[in-house]
């Protein structure tokens, strides 16, 4: 019985392990992790390290607290600062040197019009 009720638990881990970024749900570990911490939580942009503007994306904790500030609980800031920065021209858009690849900002987009789950 041991091992039935651990391949229930191995086989939908595995499953989410090798989805596709299209595939992707919409969640604040895969937001945070997996399109914001390596785009925008650089060592020399917003880490724990340096913080600019006070956002460090390179932890889930970190992202969360940035995330609140930018989106609001339930992604109910008006404003939605995340969105205007990653869609931004020339030097108001972060990531600065790269743009973030729009498939990963529709996924932010869903997040938080599905109410920013998480925060």
């Amino acid at each position: 019985m041991r091992k039935r009720s651990f391949a229930y638990f191995l086989i939908p881990l595995l499953a989410a392990c090798g989805t596709t970024p299209d595939e992707r749900p919409p969640t604040l570990e895969v937001v945070a992790l997996s399109i914001l911490a390596p785009s925008c939580g650089q060592v020399q942009c917003h880490s724990s390290s340096t913080n600019l503007e006070g956002y460090a994306f390179d932890t889930l904790d970190g992202s969360r607290t940035a995330l609140r500030k930018l989106v609001g609980v339930g992604g109910t800031n008006p404003n939605n600062e995340l969105i205007e920065v990653l869609t931004a021209d020339g030097d108001k858009r972060m990531p600065a040197d790269t743009p973030m690849d729009e498939k990963d900002i529709a996924l932010i987009e869903a997040w938080i019009a599905d109410g920013a789950p998480g925060l």
